[in-house]
């Protein structure tokens, strides 16, 4: 900030930037393509060493003057190399930084050397007491620093060497002006977390986490792990905590190491026999009782050391209340009349701890065979005693658990398939008792032809293989009876990996079965009552939507004959003189017309009614077909006389039917020709059903009935997209053939009938009767 304010006021300077790190530089220089940079050699993430050449790639017509607080003149040289224009020292007066810059800019791009002092400033000035005080300060460091006796370094923030003493050049191999911008990390041949962190993690400490000291140990490049150097890195920082750039100390550590690991070795010889005997406190007792030695088992067990327990008596390691009874005491006796002493019980330890022991206590016999005292070996069998307990507790548990267990069948299998344990609810599912099954192979439970082509045994194999196996089967009991199972088969193995059997657990699921049969039957059966609905639901819309046709279409037939009554007699009514008589006979003839036309939309109402109600009234008889047809088609031709019209077949074919009804039925399918078809009308009459039915077909030259429309086609009310109708005529063919024994039908198109035909059948009249 003094920096930057600095150049400010001078007014000779424009600061159009300023970033943290070598990063920001780089993006600056391509953003603004300064005059002149100022670039800070020690920075976090990227350093000016490493931002350098980067920077002259984004902008060569940049003057680059790197700023350090370093002095060395190697790092003049390395700053030359990559391209700078110039070095300042930080040391340099901020008053006059603003002019080095300027002269920078007119001396020109490229800094070959030290540069040369300006010769304005070539007098020699006094300078003030304190900054000769601080020059001789930095004497006597660069004096200390130079023939120090370990490896010492200053860096950036982000590890690059800038100034290094002879004992580290010597320490690692190389010339000491190539160490000046050199990564410390190329010194280091193998990244090692110890004792801190690597050098990553430690450069990560001191800018995120403001560590002081940070270590790094490492072999140096190609020592082959013969040499060992520890780095302590320790970060310099300004009069705000900020890190400037790190001193390093650089040891060699080789020797120390060396013998640190041929301690560690001895140690650890000594710590093995120390085990071999850890477990055991060995030490003797008088006569008294009295401890007289004592080992560093002994020790470890009991936590005492040889000062606190010799000339101490031995009851000094049992409870209160065995100290009260003299069991001590009574041990010796035993002892001495035994010859030996073994037991397990609790003892106490230096700090009132308990531990479960097992002590075993000898008398011991000089040469003469005086008693001269007792040796003692105690163990701490704590662990074990635990461990035995909680294995009881654990088998108890399982017992338990298995015995508790009724709905699954436990066992264990050995080896070969033969069963070895029983559990409460294996003799519930399966109906053996432990005496009956066990030592027996397991195939008794499968069914005969599972045995037969041994799949017990192929499932062993499975589990074995494979160390789990899982089906559903069915399963015999002891009774005979077959039961639905869910099997698991798992093999099992000791604690050094050999095969002792199988574990097989085996679940009832018959009910369950039965359930998911009867879940899968009614979910079937509702998906066929749901399928069904929607069937009726859509035949109710359907109906609904030809209900609404229907009445729309009879609203229309009727409006349009009554429109025509009425408006014909206003006009008789009112302008009867006024009339010619051709326009008189015109209305009248329409009114005749429209009158018609109501009384059959009336009566195909009633007859559709009274077929629904089956209350319509037939008087069938002797009919012969093709006079019944003659009449239909000479009355088509007296109102449509350019109708072509197409009639054959056997004259004498004759129908028991009534003929006013068949003649309605044949009048329908000639209209309905006539207003979906296209002329000429083709009608035949024929013999079917081996010579007991009569055929009456009629086609026509019409696009025929669409599919969609067929299913419905004989229904009520069912217009389709026909341009007219009340969907009636054809449900009243259909009715009145079904009331008098026959059917009426469509056949789709075909090569002889193009657009398809309608058919009535009717039973046919013979001569036999």
């Amino acid at each position: 900030m003094l920096v930057k304010t600095r150049l400010r006021l001078s007014g000779q300077v424009l600061v159009v930037g300023e970033g943290a790190n070598g990063r920001d530089a780089i993006a600056l220089a391509a953003e603004h393509r300064p005059e002149l940079m100022l670039l800070d050699v020690s920075m976090p993430v990227m350093d000016g060493l490493e931002a350098l050449p980067r920077l002259r790639e984004a902008s060569p017509e940049t003057r680059v003057v790197l700023y350090s607080g370093f002095d060395e003149e190697g790092l003049t040289h390395k700053a030359a190399e990559l391209g700078a224009a110039a070095f300042i020292e930080k040391s340099t007066s901020v008053d006059s930084l603003v002019d080095e810059l300027l002269a920078v800019v007119d001396r020109g791009p490229a800094l070959d050397g030290p540069p040369e002092q300006d010769a304005r400033t070539a007098e020699p000035v006094d300078p003030p007491a304190d900054q000769r005080v601080l020059d001789e300060h930095l004497e006597r460091f660069r004096e200390v620093f130079e023939e120090a006796a370990i490896g010492m370094a200053t860096m950036t923030l982000s590890g690059q060497l800038v100034r290094a003493n002879r004992a580290l050049a010597t320490l690692v191999g190389r010339p000491r002006e190539s160490l000046v911008g050199l990564p410390y990390a190329d010194l280091i041949a193998e990244r090692t977390t110890a004792p801190d962190a690597d050098l990553d993690q430690a450069l990560e400490s001191v800018h995120r986490r403001g560590a002081d000291v940070v270590q790094v140990e490492h072999d140096l490049p190609g020592s082959d792990g013969h040499r060992r150097v520890l780095a302590t890195l320790a970060p310099v920082r300004d009069s705000g905590g900020r890190p400037l750039y790190l001193f390093a100390q650089v040891q060699d550590v080789t020797v120390t190491r060396a013998a640190q690991e041929e301690l560690r070795r001895s140690e650890e010889r000594f710590r093995l026999v120390v085990e071999a005997v850890e477990y055991y406190a060995i030490f003797m007792l008088d006569t008294n009782g009295v401890v007289i030695s004592w080992n560093s088992g002994a020790q470890r067990t009991k936590g005492y050391t040889a000062e606190d327990i010799i000339g101490r008596h031995f009851r000094t390691f049992y409870p209160e209340e065995q100290q009260r009874s003299r069991h001590p005491e009574h041990e010796l006796e035993l002892a001495v009349s035994r010859g030996r002493y073994e037991e397990e019980g609790w003892r106490i330890r230096k700090d009132g701890s308990r531990f479960w022991a097992n002590v075993v206590i000898t008398p011991v016999y000089d040469g003469t065979g005086n008693h001269v005292g007792f040796a003692k070996v105690t163990r701490d069998i704590t662990s074990r005693r635990e461990a035995d307990e909680a294995l009881r507790q654990s088998e108890e548990r399982f017992r338990l658990l298995l015995e508790a267990v009724q709905d699954y069948a436990v066992f264990m299998l050995d080896t070969t398939g033969h069963v070895v344990s029983w559990n409460v609810g294996a003799e519930r599912i399966q109906g053996y008792a432990p005496p009956e099954i066990v030592g027996r192979h397991f195939r008794v439970f499968y069914p005969p032809e599972k045995q037969a082509a041994r799949h017990p045994e192929w499932e062993l194999e499975v589990a074995l293989r494979d160390g789990h196996y899982e089906e559903e089967g069915w399963r015999v009991r002891k009774d005979g009876r077959r039961f639905w199972a869910n099997v698991v088969i798992t093999s099992v193995t000791n604690a050094v990996g050999e095969h002792v059997g199988f574990a097989k657990v085996t679940r009832d699921m018959t009910e369950h079965r039965r359930l998911a049969e009867e879940r899968e039957e009614t979910a079937a059966a509702l998906a066929a009552a749901n399928h069904e609905l929607e069937e009726v639901n859509s035949r109710l819309r359907q109906v609904a939507d030809d209900q609404a046709q229907f009445l729309a279409v009879t609203a229309h037939e009727l409006r349009t004959p009554v429109g025509v009554l009425g408006g014909s007699a206003e006009m008789l009514s009112k302008h009867w003189t006024e009339l010619d008589d051709e326009e008189r006979t015109s209305m009248l003839e329409g009114m005749s017309a429209s009158a018609v036309r109501l009384r059959r939309l009336l009566g195909d109402l009633l007859t559709a009614s009274r077929l629904e109600r089956r209350a319509l009234q037939l008087h069938p008889g002797v009919v012969t077909v093709l006079d019944v047809i003659d009449d239909s088609v000479a009355a088509v031709h007296v109102a449509h006389p350019d109708v072509e019209i197409v009639v054959d077949g056997a004259p004498d074919v004759q129908v028991r039917a009534d003929r006013d009804r068949l003649a309605q039925a044949v009048d329908n399918l000639i209209g309905n020709a006539l207003a979906h078809g296209a002329s000429p009308v083709h009608i035949s009459v024929r013999p079917a059903g081996a010579g007991s039915m009569v055929e009456v077909r009629v086609s026509d030259l019409g696009p025929g009935v669409a599919a969609d429309m067929r299913p419905r086609l004989f229904e009520r009310f069912a217009t389709g997209d026909s341009k007219g109708g009340t969907g009636l005529g054809l449900f009243i063919v259909r009715e009145l053939a079904r009331a008098q024994g026959g059917e009426a039908s469509y056949e789709p198109g075909s090569a002889e009938e193009p657009a398809g035909a309608f058919v009535i059948s009717l039973p046919r009249v013979t001569a036999e009767g």
